[in-house]
């Protein structure tokens, strides 16, 4: 299970990376700030992401479920190949396969930030 968290934590990690570097995510999410709580329901865990004015400043580890404004949740497997791209975020959640809480504002923000990077 440390592998999955491990696996996960990576991922979130270059899918932040890839998020502060690229031109048009940032044009688009500049003035938005928030927190993102990525959980695996398959791990109990997750990791919050902290998003200020278009950039994640920091990922920590989640404390529950329930923390952060917005929530991702979905099995760990479907979370990792979400944030490498190999899944359509639009798709996981009207097929109701990862679960989104949080404003409609914030969802598609999300979704918006897929759509750009993973096209």
């Amino acid at each position: 299970m440390i592998d999955k968290i491990s696996e996960l934590r990576e991922n979130i990690e270059k899918f932040t990376a890839d998020v502060n570097t690229n031109e048009k995510v940032q044009k688009l999410i500049k003035k938005w700030s928030s927190v993102v709580n990525i959980w695996g329901k398959d791990l109990n865990a997750g990791f919050i992401l902290s998003v200020n004015e278009g950039k994640i400043t920091g990922i920590m580890k989640a404390e529950s479920i329930d923390d952060g404004k917005v929530k991702v949740i979905g099995e760990s497997d479907t979370l990792i190949r979400m944030f490498k791209g190999q899944e359509k975020i639009a798709h996981l959640y009207l097929d109701g396969v990862v679960e989104t809480y949080g404003s409609e504002r914030d969802q598609i923000v999300l979704d918006a930030i897929a759509r750009l990077l993973w096209r």
